[in-house]
């Protein structure tokens, strides 16, 4: 018996220290803590659990909600916030995000749903229309902020958009009756069949190629393979008969390109750059060019003849060169083109037969050249700016385009001093005075070799 009593108290003794050292390890008896730590862990997380049941019932309780994720193909959806409103909570996405590619098209509204308000923060990088749909028109960002309602529920959505420079280069075109456009993409893997809602003004092949009919407006639909939809919104003006389209070579240069800009700009006179590549110190006066809302069009990353007419492949890797290096630098996709020299040149004839190869393959490789009907001889023969003048005024001609050729290379005051008075003598006589485009008429010399 006294060896069971004594058992119990070493027990008891065992079972105290040993709490003991518990309480002194830990501060208070970790049994009894760690007990209350899992019934707080239990309690929160059944509470999460009831709170986000209760979200997603409000989620599923709006119709289309889920289909609404699907129409924004490539989008991030980061979720809503409730807002307070007359009649009940009007759901916020507070953020959605979406990448589009130049000139493509997308419904932000579902079937069924009824738009009630939309708007573009930035209406030049991309438009939306009354219905949801909305189109990217330039390189750049911008939020577009529409109000639906669908299943007696309103939401309103925020979308943040992004457009990339690469994709289809004419969102929006103005071009002439009787004008043709080829559409193009700057991205090699952009396959599209295109189509027109208004072919009574605008045909349009499946390939691309643009024929303007009346006047009017028309809009081109464009599908990829990828699913993906282009747009574009295409106006045609009542055809210009008598027109002046100044072109200059051989720039940009500090001294002539800055005077003769200044003068463009007075005078309210948009014309055609046939720049080759610019010094670097010179690159501004080329995004000048731009801004001021004239046409860059490529003359070569170089000028030497000897080089750039040795083959087929060294004329096109100098008009490439030089369209990558504005397309990375300024984000413009230049096609409109001039042959050093011009298409009749013989300073090519080193190599025989090398224009002709050339002015056949250049519209396949996705270019359009233009030589000139009126030539002012500042490179050559006019030695005033009174000659100058004088060879402009004599080969204009009325019911044509007339494409006249002058150059900005370094201290050119042959065309600085006699520009202003060409303009003047242009507009007296009812011409108009318009840069080329990528649907302007080409026009073409006899080729010599």
């Amino acid at each position: 018996m006294k060896d069971v009593t004594r058992d119990r108290e070493d027990r008891k003794q065992q079972r105290t220290s040993t709490e003991g050292a518990l309480f002194f390890k830990a501060g208070k008896s970790s049994t009894y803590g760690n007990c209350w730590q899992r019934k707080c862990k239990k309690f929160l997380l059944i509470v999460i659990l009831l709170c986000a049941v209760f979200l997603d019932g409000i989620t599923a309780s709006a119709p289309g909600r889920q289909a609404e994720a699907a129409v924004v193909g490539g989008g991030q959806k980061l979720g809503y916030a409730p807002l307070l409103c007359s009649g009940g909570f009007d759901y916020l996405q507070q953020e959605r995000n979406m990448k589009l590619n130049l000139g493509e098209e997308v419904s932000l509204a579902v079937p069924g749903e009824k738009v009630l308000f939309c708007k573009s923060s930035k209406k030049k990088v991309v438009s939306v229309s009354k219905k949801g749909t909305i189109h990217a028109l330039k390189a750049g960002k911008a939020k577009i902020t529409v109000k639906s309602e669908l299943g007696g529920e309103t939401t309103t959505k925020r979308y943040h958009i992004k457009v990339s420079k690469f994709g289809m280069v004419y969102p929006v075109f103005t071009m002439m009756k009787g004008e043709h456009l080829d559409l193009q993409c700057n991205k090699e893997n952009i396959h599209i069949k295109w189509s027109s809602a208004n072919p009574s003004v605008a045909k349009v092949s499946k390939s691309g190629k643009v024929i303007a009919k009346r006047k009017g407006k028309a809009v081109l639909v464009g599908k990829s393979k990828n699913g993906k939809r282009y747009c574009c919104r295409l106006k045609v003006k009542k055809r210009v008969q008598n027109v002046i389209y100044l072109t200059f070579d051989d720039g940009p240069n500090r001294y002539s390109t800055t005077k003769i800009l200044d003068i463009l700009k007075k005078n309210h006179v948009k014309a055609t750059f046939f720049e080759l590549k610019p010094a670097q110190k010179d690159f501004d006066l080329t995004k000048r060019v731009i801004d001021e809302g004239h046409t860059l069009a490529l003359h070569g990353y170089q000028h030497k003849y000897d080089i750039i007419y040795q083959s087929e492949k060294s004329y096109h890797e100098n008009l490439d060169k030089l369209r990558d290096l504005f397309f990375a630098k300024y984000g413009v996709w230049c096609i409109v083109s001039r042959f050093p020299g011009g298409s009749s040149n013989m300073v090519s004839k080193y190599n025989p037969g090398i224009m002709t190869k050339l002015t056949a393959k250049l519209h396949s490789w996705g270019y359009h050249y233009f030589d000139w009907n009126v030539d002012s001889c500042d490179a050559g023969g006019a030695s005033s700016s009174r000659e100058t003048y004088s060879n402009f005024c004599a080969s204009l001609r009325k019911g044509r385009g007339n494409v006249v050729l002058m150059h900005d290379f370094a201290n050119n005051d042959k065309t600085i001093n006699a520009l202003e008075k060409m303009i003047q003598y242009g507009k007296k006589n009812g011409y108009t005075f318009l840069p080329i485009t990528a649907s302007t008429d080409e026009v073409h010399h006899p080729v010599n070799n």
